[in-house]
């Protein structure tokens, strides 16, 4: 069976009309786009090949799976707190001597920064569309795949991108389909 998704031009807005609904308290739930038939075919282990004008297929390529997802960045922050005490001492125009110590203790934030669009996964390539951070990583390219129950974590050579979906079982199946294919 082949499943269209709905045509849907890119506005401003195009991302954030996606999640509509969603509100800050429950920021992780993805309502889903994919067909019911679409999911129920990966569950039976049957690629369905979906047809979407979003994305630009090259020849011999097919979109495989096709949904809303957030891509989650961990940033790290250092700063230190404490206190430091010392005196700076001029010998000359363009030399100063600086005596003192540092009492400061280092403290590290993680922050996490989300950006919402849409996760497409081809025959060859897997593709986060979205306003910021997009990506397009050639299938040949990927690494590593650990799926969780509304996630996946895609490594692809020392670069790693964590993405949540409404369904982390059925992309991955998908891609553990595609690999299993091109062997």
């Amino acid at each position: 069976k082949r499943y269209i998704l709905g045509v849907r031009r890119i506005s401003m807005g195009f991302f954030s009309d996606l999640f509509a609904g969603n509100n800050a308290d429950n920021d992780d739930h993805i309502p889903a786009i994919m067909p019911a038939g679409a999911i129920d075919q990966i569950n039976r282990g049957i690629l369905p090949t979906m047809k979407t004008d979003n994305i630009i297929l090259s020849k011999g390529e097919e979109c495989h799976f096709a949904e809303r997802a957030i891509l989650v960045k961990e940033k790290v922050s250092k700063r230190y707190e404490g206190r430091s005490n010392g005196v700076s001492i001029r010998l000359s125009k363009h030399v100063t001597y600086r005596t003192g110590q540092n009492k400061g203790k280092p403290v590290e934030e993680i922050t996490q920064e989300k950006t919402k669009g849409l996760v497409y996964v081809t025959n060859k390539r897997i593709i986060f569309m979205a306003d910021k951070n997009a990506f397009d990583k050639k299938y040949s390219s990927l690494t590593g795949c650990a799926p969780f129950s509304n996630a996946i974590k895609l490594q692809f050579g020392t670069k790693t991108f964590t993405l949540m979906v409404p369904d982390g079982g059925a992309i991955s199946s998908v891609i553990t389909m595609i690999g299993n294919s091109r062997t």
